[in-house]
């Protein structure tokens, strides 16, 4: 894996810590209730990021095929990346996003469930990583609905501020 990618996987791992740490010590009952009808509840919330990162692991797994068919080669570049990726920072906009419904949650999922279903899913998206570790990231581009067009680079980035973002909700919910 070269030094940018290693690096961002850093970051992601610390949020998904981060985010995983605050949840750790509640109860079922704690992890179904809705703050308010129609809001999501913190288990809610998990499924919904488990749904996200499954997706991103298929977006990044068909572009590593694409690099392959391209014969992109490694990034030649090693600086890092992290200060560059300012219009990726979503979690602190606090600006109300609608997600599209590919990621939209089941509710009432055990948290003894949910936790292994992200633990699973972040162990397919470090495997998917490590694979396209070998391309030059930058070159592959996908649309994001917000966004615009984000290199690979940034949408791996993408996951670890998407954790951020959904941490401080629920910790806006615990402490309301």
């Amino acid at each position: 894996m070269n030094s940018r990618l290693s690096e961002i996987v850093n970051v992601i791992e610390d949020a998904r810590r981060k985010l995983l740490t605050t949840v750790e010590g509640l109860s079922q009952k704690e992890f179904d209730e809705q703050p308010a009808p129609g809001q999501w509840s913190v288990g809610e919330i998990l499924h919904h990021i488990y749904l996200l990162e499954i997706l991103l692991t298929t977006l990044l797994a068909k572009q590593v095929e694409k690099a392959k068919k391209r014969g992109i080669g490694p990034d030649p570049n090693d600086e890092s990346l992290i200060h560059s990726f300012n219009r990726v920072a979503l979690e602190t906009t606090g600006k109300k996003l609608k997600a599209p419904s590919s990621v939209g949650p089941q509710q009432g999922i055990e948290k003894k469930k949910l936790m292994e279903l992200l633990q699973h899913a972040r162990a397919a998206f470090l495997d998917i990583i490590s694979e396209a570790g070998s391309y030059n990231l930058s070159e592959l581009i996908f649309p994001h609905p917000i966004m615009g067009r984000l290199n690979m680079y940034e949408w791996i980035f993408l996951i670890g501020k998407h954790d951020d973002r959904h941490r401080a909700q629920i910790e806006k919910i615990l402490n309301s």
